[in-house]
């Protein structure tokens, strides 16, 4: 039998005696393998079903027993009831669960509507909350109303932010970004940006300083601003190696403006504004060869349509839509052609439509005359259907220096292959190559250096037109016209950017040369030396030495692989050089000591500005800070939301705070309320 038995004896003492019966009682080890019986009330002979709600007696059989009650038909009806209910009720909950997460979600993006939100700046959100919140203690204790938000970005955040940005350029050669075109109220800041190689994250980083008043937009009071924010935070002036702004005379003017004081200081600050402008500036100039009615035609064409929902609706019906939005940006002022690639397409696909809709325009104003007069001259329609092939080179190269990885290793290379490229459509071969190679303007000028009508490149939209209309052509001399225009279009574009990069053409090149890992073993010591002087390092006899050393040092030791499976762009060039002196600086020159001449070389080099659209994008952030927020906000405060939001590369929900940090954050609010009660 299973288990221990109790013996009964009987008591009469007059009967035969009998052989002793052993009962079974309830063993705990059978609730493994049945577990739907618990003990009984009425004793150890017993067992409960939990599914029946009954009790049977196990005494005789035991486990034998318990088998035949599972096998009954009474306890499999049971069972089969059982465990619907609890399918049911394990559905239901799930119901509800997924009930109430649909009512969370639809009241999240409720929020994010009514505050006007991102949906990206959403989903930080549910992560922040997952993070954060994931401790009930935490989300009933957690308080940030608008004055404590207020308090811990303006007293500890943003002074974190700005003092670590402040650190990095009192130890390393850095870049300074300006844009002056900022208004508080009535009076006008002064935004500044810094870019620096960060040797941690292997890449050039730029980060916002400080946005402080400014008197006025004169030369003048922007360098003064400039100069007492650097007096301010303590950064040795020794460190601003190079200078950006926007192309404007009263900032990068060779006299009275912001560079020309910041190189009476320190003649050798780099600004690369010429070359980082060489795109739009070349364009500009090649279209104003043209001295064709462009700009006018689509701004007459924009105002007519503009003006009237019915004219658009009558262009409809005909199965022509106008971009009335594309159109608008030719009124910008001043007009950038190369950012306008997409309207002179867009009205060159309209113009078979257009053409006949204005000649037979029932109104003949002065205006829909003119349109109609500018729409059938063929020699302007030429221009157009020109300028899509004619800007697209200058539309890539423009393309790649909105990357944000530094192009100083390919810079040179690029602007030589766009002057290769349009000197091979203007000129024959062997004087376009001694251009290249001697960077004589004179050429440009000499009619017998000229490739001859048909050989000049204009693109297959003109040959196509060209083709279909040879009869009307002709007769009007408008062929001739065309090439004549291309002509002066690659001449102007030529001497323009001759003349915006030869001041750094040198810089350039051997930076180039010297940054690329390639070269390293064909580099020479003088190169090095050149290139200190070129980007302003004043060194003595005994300092040209010892960089020579450390050169020496850097190139005889191992060569380092950055292409590796972990590098995403393992065929960029430039991506991969920057991880090189990443990795180079950080195992050659990673303590104060070594190499200290070599690396900030390096460091400059890899700090100089190669494009402008980076830090625009900088300027565009502050712009839209500034507008969203909060007119109520102080400035203070203002640049504390900026500190924080520019100078952190990591995901909000990612970043760690020190203790001190916390621990300031704490004390933020009743450090507030202290100095507001002392001001009562």
């Amino acid at each position: 039998m299973d288990g221990e038995g109790s013996v009964v004896e009987d008591e009469n003492p007059f009967k035969s005696p009998e052989k002793k019966r052993r009962f079974t009682s309830f063993q705990s080890s059978w609730k493994s393998s049945f577990d739907w019986i618990a003990e009984s009330r009425r004793g150890p002979q017993h067992v409960t079903c939990k599914i029946c709600g009954c009790d049977f007696t196990i005494s005789h059989g035991g486990r034998h027993d318990i088998q035949r009650h599972a096998s009954s038909e009474k306890h499999r009806q049971n069972s089969k009831h059982v465990l619907y209910v609890r399918s049911t009720q394990g559905h239901d909950e799930q119901n509800s669960c997924a009930t109430k997460v649909t009512a969370a979600e639809t009241a999240f993006v409720s929020m994010i509507a009514e505050h006007n939100l991102s949906f990206t700046c959403g989903e930080h959100i549910l992560k922040f909350i997952k993070k954060h919140c994931a401790d009930p203690e935490v989300v009933k204790k957690i308080s940030c109303g608008g004055t404590k938000a207020a308090c811990i970005a303006r007293d500890v955040m943003g002074p974190k932010y700005q003092n670590d940005v402040v650190a990095m350029c009192r130890k390393l050669p850095f870049c300074v970004y300006l844009d002056k075109n900022m208004d508080w109220g009535e009076e006008k800041l002064l935004v500044i940006l810094v870019g620096f190689f960060d040797v941690d994250l292997e890449k050039n980083v730029i980060r916002f300083l400080d946005m402080p008043r400014c008197v006025s937009e004169t030369s003048q009071a922007v360098f003064d601003c400039l100069m007492e924010t650097m007096r301010k935070f303590n950064v040795p002036a020794g460190n601003l190696v190079a200078f950006s702004s926007e192309n404007d005379a009263s900032m990068t003017g060779s006299e009275d403006s912001v560079l020309s004081r910041l190189k009476s200081l320190s003649p050798g600050i780099v600004n690369l504004g010429g070359v980082c402008h060489l795109a739009e500036i070349c364009s500009n100039v090649g279209v104003e060869a043209l001295s064709a009615p462009l700009a006018e035609l689509v701004s007459d064409i924009h105002s007519y349509f503009s003006s009237s929902a019915h004219k658009q609706h009558r262009l409809k019906t005909l199965g022509v839509l106008v971009d009335l939005e594309l159109l608008k940006t030719i009124k910008r002022v001043p007009v950038r052609w190369l950012h306008l690639s997409k309207v002179i397409k867009h009205v060159s696909d309209l113009w078979p439509a257009l053409l006949p809709y204005f000649i037979n325009c029932e109104s003949r104003a002065s205006k829909v005359e003119l349109i109609s007069e500018r729409l059938q001259n063929q020699e302007l329609r030429l221009v157009f259907l020109y300028l899509q092939f004619a800007l697209q080179p200058l539309c890539q190269f423009h393309s790649k220096l909105q990357n944000t990885d530094s192009r100083v290793v390919t810079l040179h290379e690029d602007v030589n292959r766009i002057i290769q490229l349009y000197a091979g459509r203007l000129l024959k071969p062997e004087a376009a190559a001694k251009f290249i190679t001697e960077r004589d303007l004179s050429l440009l000028d000499d009619v017998d250096s000229m490739l001859q009508n048909e050989e000049i490149r204009l693109g297959s939209e003109v040959r196509e037109y060209l083709r279909v209309h040879a009869s009307s052509i002709s007769s009007a001399d408008t062929e001739k016209k065309i090439y004549k225009k291309a002509a002066l279009f690659c001449t102007a574009v030529l001497k323009k950017m001759l003349q915006s990069s030869a001041e750094h053409y040198s810089l350039l090149k051997n930076a180039g040369v010297f940054l690329n890992p390639e070269s390293k073993l064909k580099l020479s010591g003088k190169l090095a030396v050149d290139l200190a002087s070129q980007v302003g390092m004043c060194l003595t006899g005994e300092e040209e030495y010892q960089l020579l050393d450390e050169f020496s040092v850097y190139q005889l030791s191992d060569t380092i692989d950055v292409k590796t499976e972990s590098n995403p762009h393992v065929n960029d060039t430039n991506a991969c050089v920057v991880k090189y002196w990443g990795t180079v600086l950080k195992q050659m020159c990673g303590s104060e000591g070594e190499l200290p001449i070599f690396k900030k070389l390096m460091l400059v080099l890899l700090c100089l500005p190669h494009s402008h659209a980076e830090p625009q994008r900088a300027f565009s952030i502050v712009q839209k800070v500034k507008a969203e927020v909060r007119h109520c906000l102080t400035l203070k405060a203002l640049i504390g939301l900026l500190s924080i939001k520019m100078n952190e590369d990591r995901e909000c929900f990612e970043v760690q705070y020190p203790t001190e940090i916390l621990e300031a954050a704490k004390k933020a609010t009743s450090v507030y309320n202290k100095e507001h009660k002392s001001l009562k």
